[in-house]
């Protein structure tokens, strides 16, 4: 294993990069985007989605539901409330 002080290590990588950062903008259709990366940041002037949204699936527990003196592992716990992901 080769041992490289913090400003050979940059050296090294700003090296890797500097074809990629060398390189000219150019402007090219959308249809022909595809792999190609910004040369300035893109913001949006409103914020995406425009409401709150969880695309994940979870469960909320107590810790005493599952963890007790009676309850041998695996413990089945009703499902008590379905909620689906909604503008707030």
């Amino acid at each position: 294993m080769t041992t490289r002080t913090v400003d050979e290590h940059a050296a090294h990588v700003a090296s890797m990069l500097e074809p990629a950062l060398a390189q000219r903008a150019e402007s090219v259709a959308l249809t022909e985007a595809l792999w190609r990366v910004t040369f300035a940041s893109v913001s949006s002037p409103v914020d995406l989605p425009l409401f709150r949204n969880s695309q994940m699936d979870g469960f909320a527990v107590r810790s005493a539901d599952v963890v007790s003196a009676s309850a041998a592992a695996p413990v089945t716990l009703p499902v008590v409330a379905a909620i689906a992901a909604r503008p707030v």
